[in-house]
């Protein structure tokens, strides 16, 4: 019987696009087929540019650690952003968690398909060729349900 693994990507934070991939990453390991479907601000995690920049975002998230404790309204102030994205770097490293450019090169080598929404292309008026080397062609929502829903056992999750 086989399982297909479908991922839809909405965000393009760090906190979003990492569990993602290492869903992504351990379904196809299990051997799944996977594909991860970028939408909005999800397509900045595929783009050549943009995914060197990928911020953590500590506003409205309350289960984000914090060496201290602060506050949720101080978690607008004007560094937090950074503070959040370096604070989850450092943790990452300290515990030997690859980077996003790491696990989407994994994906990638493990076949994982990454599908960039044609609809949110157009609006963000991004091209292929700014997107990672490996993606697939841009597709609608149809087809990649269709990509899902041609398993026995389709799963989907959502980010």
């Amino acid at each position: 019987m086989s399982t297909r693994v479908g991922i839809i990507l909405l965000s393009g934070t760090l906190d979003k696009a990492m569990p993602a991939f290492m869903l992504g990453t351990t379904a196809a390991a299990l051997g799944f087929e996977v594909g991860i479907f970028f939408s909005f601000y999800g397509l900045t995690v595929i783009h050549k540019e943009k995914v060197k920049n990928l911020k953590v975002s500590p506003i409205g998230n309350p289960a984000m650690p914090m060496p201290v404790t602060v506050p949720q309204i101080l978690t607008v102030m004007p560094g937090m952003m950074d503070f959040a994205t370096g604070m989850m770097k450092k943790m990452m490293e300290k515990h030997n968690i690859p980077s996003i450019e790491e696990l989407i090169q994994q994906a990638l080598d493990m076949g994982v398909k990454l599908y960039p929404c044609q609809t949110a292309m157009q609006l963000f008026e991004f091209k292929k060729e700014d997107l990672i080397e490996g993606v697939e062609e841009p597709v609608g929502a149809t087809t990649f349900l269709s990509f899902v829903n041609q398993a026995d056992k389709p799963i989907v999750m959502n980010f």
